[in-house]
């Protein structure tokens, strides 16, 4: 009996007046069997611990059966978030090393629960492994490092970022009927790839006329511009988790230029010889390109004072090259009138049908190409077949081209 009770106060000695039931272990007092000498007081203390007793606390995690949680306390405790909990009466602890007065091999105490008289303070710190979240906790006293509770973590979906939208359109100024290049392969994703990038061309209603879905990069694609009005050409980014992003880069107005438009002119002319008319014309302007188009016209010239001269027909074909509002041209002409006039030399000259050679210069002073614009004008044109005689034949003209 002697023998028995004295087993029993050994016990009680080496794990500081501990008693046992079915397994678990009831602890009334900290600091007889601790796990590192002298208590800890700080922080710093904790890691001059762990510093020079990873043999220990590696052995310490086998026997506790957490063999594969040694290596992630060595990898996550230098950046762990320690803080300062109290364990109260009470509380339970899963497992917590010790060793024998201090000295000796490691050993494990399991379901620990704390029944002291009064709290006690300890580290807290958290490892995370398998989707697992393990609270250690380390009191002061002792350093007998713990494990409190396992927890699951529950994985936080990551919120997808949107794609970034990048587009160009070229080129630049086109003529309906004609197609633009959409280039969107600067598009990019930063958590992510772009899989897909619709481009569309939208009416004035945002209605889509074209629609095209890149999926191979450089995702560039083509459009027709229609005629008549204003359009847009929007491209969609889509990444490769189904978000999409449309931004303001990615959006551009785009209109197609008529290659025919209605034109006029109206005038005042006058005829070295001398003579005097107000002339009209109507016709039509075939754009080849952005700077260079042909224009012909028809007219009827007033004859409104001068002895030389009546009322006369005009047929015009013209080329103009276009920079900026200006605008140089030339070309050949038809001109039919009767000449009234008294000098028989002169009648001969001006009578009749004729071959015109033509020089223009004018600028635009109202609207913009692609609309109703007005350009101010100078003409000087004589007859191809009296070149010697250009006092007699030739004629200036200063006036309004309408171009509708």
């Amino acid at each position: 009996m002697k023998k028995v009770w004295s087993n029993a106060l050994l016990v009680t000695l080496i794990i500081g007046v501990v008693s046992t039931s079915f397994g678990a272990t009831v602890l009334h007092q900290l600091g007889r069997s601790p796990f590192f000498r002298p208590p800890l007081k700080n922080v710093a203390d904790l890691r001059a611990m762990v510093a020079t007793s990873g043999p220990a606390l590696k052995t310490g995690f086998e026997r506790s059966g957490y063999p594969s949680l040694y290596p992630a306390f060595v990898e996550q405790f230098p950046t762990a978030n320690i803080e300062e909990i109290e364990i109260n009466k009470g509380d339970r602890l899963l497992w917590m090393l010790y060793r024998k007065n201090g000295k000796g091999p490691v050993r494990v105490a399991g379901d620990v629960t704390w029944d002291g008289a009064t709290p006690f303070k300890a580290f807290r710190m958290y490892l995370e492994q398998n989707n697992q979240r393990f609270e250690i906790i380390i009191p002061y006293i002792c350093g007998n490092l713990a494990l409190r509770a396992i927890t699951d973590i529950v994985p936080v979906a990551k919120e997808n970022i949107p794609p970034t939208c990048r587009m160009t359109v070229t080129p630049g100024p086109v003529f309906c009927g004609e197609s633009v290049t959409v280039d969107a392969s600067a598009s990019s994703d930063g958590d992510g790839s772009v899989s897909a990038v619709k481009i569309s061309m939208l009416d004035g209603r945002g209605k889509p006329i074209e629609e095209k879905t890149l999926t191979q990069q450089p995702f560039t694609g083509e459009l027709t511009v229609p005629c008549g009005g204003e359009y847009t050409v929007r491209a969609e980014v889509t990444d490769d988790q189904g978000a999409v992003a449309t931004f303001p880069a990615c959006v551009q107005k785009v209109s197609g230029a008529r290659r025919f438009v209605p034109v006029a002119a109206v005038g005042f002319m006058h005829l070295l010889d001398p003579a005097n008319f107000i002339s009209v014309r109507g016709g039509l302007e075939y754009w080849v390109n952005e700077h260079v188009s042909l224009l012909g016209m028809l007219g009827y010239n007033f004859h409104i004072d001068g002895k030389q001269g009546d009322d006369a027909f005009s047929a015009d074909l013209l080329a103009h090259y276009h920079f900026s509002r200006y605008f140089i041209g030339a070309g050949i002409g038809w001109w039919n009138m009767d000449d009234d006039s008294y000098d028989r030399h002169q009648r001969e000259i001006l009578d009749g049908n004729n071959i015109d050679l033509i020089l223009q210069a004018g600028a635009r002073v109202y609207g913009e190409t692609d609309a109703f614009n007005v350009s101010v004008f100078g003409e000087a044109r004589s007859f191809a077949d009296s070149l010697d005689e250009l006092h007699i034949s030739t004629r200036f003209t200063a006036g309004l081209l309408f171009h509708f």
